[in-house]
């Protein structure tokens, strides 16, 4: 089990989605449509329905190939999720008015868009069933990160049933050798990159460096822009302590962006307690990134509805919203949200 921020701070307990209506997720684009080009971005709403049935139905709404729409980011099924796609420009749009989600047309764009073509996604989030005291609890939790920021681990979902994938995935770098088709292979390297990143980020809590810069670290820029090498941490420490930059975990891979000193023998040894070398990940052809380790949740707000809370917030791309959750509820979510990081390679 992941680690929290906040252990000492008792939490709300509760359970989520016993409605698709207590999850709402609405996608933050990274841009919006030129108004010319061969691709017709349309604005999905849907309830209760996975990313990839929805596509299908456009598919066939539409009868368009299903490789032709386009989409930035997987989102859960027992929600209520609002998405951009991409379709064909030539498509019949009118053939659209009988599918059971809503659809919006936006516009022309000369990009079909792909996983990764959006900035992050808002959040609504009802818990239920939450303790008596939650207004006092979950006020503490949330001054607590304010000033600590919050752990960008992967969610559990991340890895699969008892986490399966990561461990295909583990063997497919150690072996060389993967199977099925190329977007399932994908799938299980980067979970084993990524729970790899989640026990990077676990021993960086557990040491108290979370929220420190460390000798060559490479640190972004939050939420999201330009990445560089720290080459003096007593300099770069009060934009991290002010939210401006965030240090970079590592997602493993041949041709990672390399860190130095301090920050590279943590990285190491990891590698050697895993038996790993980078140039393992050649063998299944994954080149490496960097996910940032910390995130602020600044802008969250906590709103009551019928005695429970709701949390509104806005998660960069890739972040995961149980994650943050978790935190104030002290507990598993159980059911998670689907929507997959992009990052990983």
């Amino acid at each position: 089990m992941l680690p929290y921020v906040t252990p000492g701070l008792p939490g709300l307990g509760g359970v989520l989605r016993l409605a698709p209506e207590d999850f709402v997720v609405v996608e933050v684009p990274s841009y919006e449509p030129s108004g010319e080009g061969e691709h017709l971005y349309l604005e999905v709403t849907k309830t209760d329905l996975t990313t990839p049935a929805m596509a299908g139905a456009l598919a066939q709404a539409l009868e368009v190939p299903l490789s032709e729409i386009g989409y930035g980011g997987l989102k859960d099924r027992r929600a209520v999720t609002t998405q951009r796609v991409s379709v064909p420009a030539s498509a019949e749009v009118t053939r659209l008015e009988e599918l059971p989600f809503d659809v919006r047309v936006l516009g022309r764009h000369s990009n079909k868009l792909r996983r990764g073509h959006l900035a992050g996604n808002q959040f609504r989030i009802r818990v239920r069933q939450a303790h008596p005291e939650w207004r006092t609890r979950a006020q503490a939790i949330l001054e607590a990160l304010r000033r600590s920021g919050l752990a960008n681990f992967y969610g559990p979902q991340r890895f699969g049933i008892e986490g399966r994938n990561a461990r295909i995935g583990e063997n497919g770098v150690r072996s060389g050798k993967l199977f099925g088709p190329m977007w399932r292979r994908w799938l299980m390297v980067s979970a084993f990159q990524s729970d790899l990143f989640n026990r990077y980020l676990a021993s960086r809590l557990a040491d108290g460096l979370f929220d420190r810069v460390l000798e060559g670290d490479v640190c972004g820029r939050l939420p999201r822009g330009g990445v560089f090498l720290a080459e003096d941490p007593a300099a770069e420490q009060p934009r991290v302590d002010r939210f401006e930059i965030s240090p970079m975990g590592p997602l493993f891979g041949h041709k990672l962006m390399p860190t130095k000193g301090a920050a590279a023998l943590r990285e190491q040894a990891l590698l050697d307690e895993a038996n790993l070398k980078l140039e393992d990940f050649r063998k299944v052809k994954a080149t490496g990134t960097r996910r940032r380790i910390r995130l602020n949740p600044g802008d969250m707000t906590i709103e009551e509805v019928e005695g429970d809370p709701v949390f509104c917030f806005e998660l960069p791309s890739g972040s995961y919203a149980t994650v943050l959750l978790r935190e104030f509820m002290k507990c598993e979510p159980g059911q998670e949200e689907a929507e997959e990081a992009d990052e990983a390679d």
